[in-house]
């Protein structure tokens, strides 16, 4: 039953391919951004159990032009994606996972609770995150979550003749300025997700002021912002200043539509699916 519900979810994907690929490649067209458009958060996550090597699959299948990960380092130094530190959330086991071995977070499942038909998913390896992308028209997006994997990870991308097809993403500042270090060439977006007091309006040009400064002292011209912070005259402002404004994480058509609307440069979401549909709409 399991194989069979894999093997139908794949073919609906995968006749979804030939439009949304079209759709992704005309909106970059048209923008001409150096960024994908179209960012599918942990893999295709609404639908697949989050960063997963299916809900990766899932994404690349689908057109989406980006898809992002989260990194944290076993004890024994394996690079592994999981959002949380902690591995209750998804895998039903209260464990650290910077604090086990990598042969015990491989006996984790990481797919039940997403569904039983995903049962003995397993967490994956960043290399192996980054093999199912290369090659693809979807760029893989890493987020750091544990201060300290920086070295590790560039030499990952480098083996893997990867440096420079990957954005580097993290809320961490000394990580941000550590991949700058050690190497140039990666893209790198810091992220926020500052309080809104008041309307995302009225905090614009304080937002607009301290995000240029922050994004300077990283050496970065983009910001990855919590979606409640954006307006568009923030995103005017920064693109007045050269900063490129990223957006996390909208699952609903109306504020797709409304940041579209407004110019804003990536859209991530967990229905990466839904977006392509969108922005193929809005190309008719």
């Amino acid at each position: 039953m399991q194989k069979i519900y894999f093997i139908l979810m794949s073919v609906v994907l995968l006749c979804c391919l030939p439009i949304t690929v079209q759709s992704q490649e005309t909106s970059q067209e048209t923008k001409k951004l150096p960024i994908p458009l179209m960012l599918a958060h942990r893999g295709l996550s609404g639908l697949a159990p989050e960063n997963t090597l299916t809900a990766f699959k899932w994404a690349v299948a689908i057109g989406a032009s980006s898809t992002e990960c989260d990194v944290h380092r076993t004890a024994d130094g394996v690079l592994v994606l999981s959002h949380d530190r902690n591995t209750k959330r998804t895998t039903g086991y209260d464990g650290d996972i910077t604090k086990m071995t990598f042969e015990e977070v491989r006996k984790l499942d990481a797919g039940s609770w997403k569904g039983k038909h995903f049962a003995g998913e397993q967490i994956p390896t960043l290399e192996e995150y980054l093999n199912i992308l290369k090659g693809t028209k979807c760029t893989p997006i890493i987020e750091i979550k544990q201060a300290g994997t920086e070295k590790d990870i560039i030499e990952l991308l480098a083996k893997l003749e990867m440096t420079e097809d990957v954005f580097i993403v993290s809320f961490i500042t000394k990580s941000l300025a550590e991949i700058k270090r050690l190497e140039p060439r990666v893209k790198f977006v810091h992220i926020f997700g500052w309080k809104v007091e008041g309307s995302a309006e009225s905090n614009a040009e304080a937002f607009a002021t301290k995000l240029v400064d922050e994004a300077g002292k990283v050496g970065t011209d983009m910001v990855s912002l919590y979606h409640g912070m954006i307006s568009k005259k923030l995103i005017d402002l920064l693109h007045e200043k050269g900063i490129y404004v990223w957006a996390w994480t909208i699952n609903d058509v109306a504020r797709m539509n409304t940041l579209l609307d407004w110019e804003v440069d990536n859209i991530g979401s967990d229905r990466a699916d839904i977006l392509i549909e969108v922005i193929k709409q809005r190309k008719k």
